[in-house]
């Protein structure tokens, strides 16, 4: 027995890095694609990048810095490139559905609880509820680091 639960834990831990890795590997192209695109249009913002590179740099016409102007909250989304902080928020969104996920096992223990011993209902609901104000007092951070990545340069 502790060896088919041994067995179980390893497979568990083993997909458990191929899905970090394929997670962290998936991350790593989105922000490669966030870097070319960046790229592109700091080349010339509307022109093709082909017609630019063949182009006679006298022909070319003068660049405008814009590098030293902040973009804030108030600009738009393609002047700030915000691809990669609102997968950023995508991902801490998920957390929230574990927070959801927490509550939903937390109430079937109640149940389970209930059902084994009737006489302590209230001790077990007590203890439900505080377990609750834990799980969405941590949806709720979850939710301002999703915010905060979201409006991040």
């Amino acid at each position: 027995l502790k060896q088919r639960i041994w067995h179980q834990f390893l497979q568990a831990q083993g997909s458990f890095q191929l899905l970090l890795a394929a997670t962290m590997a998936l991350l790593k192209q989105a922000v490669q694609a966030a870097r070319s695109i960046q790229a592109v249009r700091s080349v010339a913002p509307g022109a093709s990048l082909v017609g630019r590179c063949l182009s006679s740099p006298a022909i070319r016409a003068p660049e405008t810095s814009n590098k030293n102007i902040p973009a804030g909250l108030g600009e738009p989304l393609a002047k700030r490139h915000a691809g990669v902080s609102v997968l950023g928020c995508a991902i801490a969104m998920v957390a929230v559905g574990g927070c959801a996920q927490g509550i939903g096992q937390l109430f079937a223990a109640l149940v389970v609880g209930m059902a084994r011993n009737p006489s302590m209902k209230e001790d077990l609901f007590t203890y439900t509820l505080i377990g609750m104000g834990f799980l969405e007092f941590l949806a709720i951070v979850v939710i301002l680091i999703a915010g905060l990545l979201l409006y991040s340069e």
